[in-house]
């Protein structure tokens, strides 16, 4: 692949990651490295860390049937190999990003105290969406109706 096809690809991903993740957009381009950069609003869906007891002679994960959850944090991107990684905090709580709503497609994991507290549940028909939207390591379908949502919603997600 030519410099110029992997530049392409690298600002395609960026406007991507723009359009698909950030709610709203601090800044995006490029450090003195070369490396692309992102900020702003970020939209992340989270789920409690899987706390898995022994029940009845198997072990479940006692978490496991939580409702997704959004929260919308400040965070920066930066790139790392073919990745955009980044961080946020939730309440003195650092949680670490990689790509759209924060796992690459899926949900974060979080502490349970942190989802407990905070964020939002997903509406049905979103999460319906995101089931069947066809991210796949990525948004799918369904991110233009979630930012609009998020958008809709900031001051209840920015809690």
């Amino acid at each position: 692949m030519s410099d110029c096809s992997k530049n392409l690809t690298v600002r395609t991903a960026l406007k991507k990651l723009e359009d698909r993740m950030f709610i709203t957009s601090k800044y995006n381009g490029y450090n003195r490295h070369g490396e692309q950069v992102a900020a702003g609003l970020f939209l992340l869906l989270i789920q409690p860390k899987s706390n898995y007891q022994w029940v009845n002679g198997h072990y479940i994960d006692v978490n496991g049937d939580a409702p997704i959850k959004a929260i919308v944090r400040h965070s920066s991107f930066s790139q790392f190999g073919h990745f955009m990684m980044g961080s946020c905090r939730i309440h003195g709580e650092r949680i670490i990003l990689s790509g759209s709503y924060g796992g690459d497609g899926l949900p974060c994991n979080v502490p349970k105290q942190v989802y407990d507290s905070w964020g939002i549940v997903l509406p049905d028909e979103l999460r319906a969406a995101w089931n069947n939207g066809g991210g796949w390591n990525d948004a799918g379908s369904e991110a233009t109706a979630m930012r609009k949502w998020a958008l809709d919603n900031l001051s209840e997600l920015r809690k």
